[in-house]
């Protein structure tokens, strides 16, 4: 590690994966089903306009913080990983060989350039990654989402709200004039309202002559303008401002930056804290094993680096797993009759997936292991690979344990509610240390070959516990917002308003499921 931080060639890669980075989060996935409507109605729009400038900077350097550690991350294991491969496939001399050509490679910079999409040919697919990091950050936090479904949401309220296409075409006359203009001066970037305006002068000329469909587009098109507008000015704060001038009311909604940042904050403090307090738990563990010396416990000079390796080979795959779940499981509407057998069959195939990610997760620790440590080979590449397949079939079991319990957790409609049940914290973590102990003793029965060590059951059992916690807990503070975007999409149906009597004020129609 200390290598590569003193390393020039690592800061330069960084640098301009940096600057790379502050571009890819700037674009907008045009084939966003949220942003297709609105594409061609205002062009050039960057993430900026769909943020304010705190959320857009703090964002931002977020995005630019996971890249930094994926990042650092890549440069770290991949030269073990070649190194690895190499001595298990290939002959000693080699694999020696090939090693002292390795560390003499600049692959910081390869790996940067790979990751820029410069390295296609060699890497086909490597450069998707950006856009896949781009898109679900942009998912995450609502960009353009928010202001696209708020932009909606106030232009069907104000449609059903005013009675007839007169009263709609003043309306548009009165948004396109000085005086509105100046009404919103302090809510809304006037610059680029006023911009907006002038380029869609022509439409506000002979209003009168408009169909309706003519004037149902103009009216909706200048109430998205005026939502980027407001966002520009003073963030998503500033939408149910705009909404109260309009004269429409808006459902309180969850904040999904929120619950990306306590997410990700969490997380990143509940490892952090493992990493040291495993070894700190020493004493207490050695206590309770008995006679029995601590053999697998993290213990002594190594204690930190042991308990590290332990926290990244048993919380990362359950991280892993359920991060993949998040990225591929849209929530739907939420039912009362869930069983875990109906989730399992409707789901199977997520959940081989998540098997096949566990097991390459555990092979690249398997081969980075034998890059790093340079242990002596007692057989073949095929029995090696073939020998660890059931003890990691076994593994990914609690991934996918930990999975089907998250699956019935947003099934039932937990996750729309704040705070997580006391009934499915017990549920996960017994599932958890079920499945996890069930592992530990498998590999110390038949891989370790000794009798069964408290110590070892016990990490591997805590370990796994504490992951599916950070698991549910995420899924909570994410799914929440997700779950709230499925209600708020779910297609309204406005009746007809019936003119009223001259002089009185008509009420919005009830819209229907």
């Amino acid at each position: 590690m200390a290598e590569l931080v003193s390393s020039l060639q690592f800061w330069v890669g960084a640098a301009l994966l940096m600057c790379f980075q502050i571009g890819k989060y700037g674009e907008l996935n045009d084939q966003d089903d949220d942003l297709k409507p609105w594409y061609g109605a205002v062009p050039n729009l960057r993430v900026r306009h769909f943020l304010g400038f705190q959320k857009y900077l703090a964002t931002l350097l977020l995005f630019l913080a996971v890249t930094f550690a994926g990042y650092v991350i890549a440069c770290l294991v991949s030269p073990s990983i070649i190194s690895g491969w190499l001595r298990v496939t290939a002959e000693a001399p080699t694999a020696d060989k090939m090693k002292a050509y390795i560390d003499s490679v600049p692959y910081p910079l390869f790996i940067a350039a790979a990751f820029m999409g410069l390295t296609n040919q060699s890497i086909p697919g490597f450069s998707k990654i950006a856009n896949l990091q781009r898109d679900v950050f942009h998912e995450l936090v609502g960009v353009p989402r928010i202001v696209a479904t708020t932009a909606t949401d106030i232009s069907v309220q104000l449609w059903a709200k005013l009675p007839t296409d007169a009263d709609r075409l003043r309306e548009i006359e009165l948004w396109a004039s000085p005086t509105w203009e100046a009404s919103i001066r302090n809510i809304a970037d006037l610059s680029f309202y006023d911009a907006e305006l002038k380029r869609r002068s022509n439409s506000f000329t002979n209003l009168k002559s408009k169909s309706s469909a003519e004037s149902m587009a103009l009216f909706r098109e200048m109430i998205y303008v005026m939502a980027i507008a407001a966002v520009r000015k003073d963030g998503g704060a500033a939408l149910r401002t705009l909404a109260s001038r309009l004269g429409v009311d808006l459902p309180p909604k969850p904040n999904p930056f929120r619950g990306l940042i306590v997410a990700g904050l969490f997380s990143i403090v509940a490892l952090s804290v493992l990493c040291f307090a495993v070894p700190m738990l020493a004493p207490i563990v050695d206590a309770l094993n008995g006679a029995q010396p601590l053999t697998f416990w993290p213990n002594g000079g190594e204690a930190l680096r042991a308990s590290s390796i332990y926290v990244v080979a048993q919380c990362f795959p359950v991280l892993l797993a359920s991060t993949f779940l998040f990225l591929s499981l849209p929530p739907g509407a939420a039912g009362t009759e869930i069983t875990v057998r109906s989730l399992t069959e409707k789901h199977a195939g997520k959940l081989v997936l998540i098997i096949l990610l566990v097991l390459a997760f555990d092979y690249a620790q398997l081969i980075s292991d034998y890059g790093i440590y340079n242990p002596a080979l007692t057989s073949s590449p095929g029995k090696i690979f073939g020998g660890w397949l059931p003890y990691n079939i076994v593994h990914s079991i609690i991934s996918v344990a930990i999975c089907v319990v998250l699956l019935h957790y947003v099934a039932r409609g937990q996750a729309k509610t704040p705070g997580v049940s006391t009934a499915y914290i017990a549920v996960m973590t017994g599932v958890a240390i079920a499945t996890a102990s069930f592992y530990a003793i498998i590999r110390l029965r038949f891989d370790f070959r000794v009798p069964l060590a408290f110590d070892y059951i016990l990490i591997i059992g805590l370990l796994n516990a504490v992951a599916a916690m950070i698991a549910l807990f995420m899924s909570q503070s994410l799914y929440y917002g997700r779950m709230a975007r499925q209600v708020e999409q779910i297609p309204r149906v406005v009746e007809p308003v019936p003119s009223p009597p001259s002089g009185a004020i008509a009420k919005p129609a009830i819209p229907t499921p």
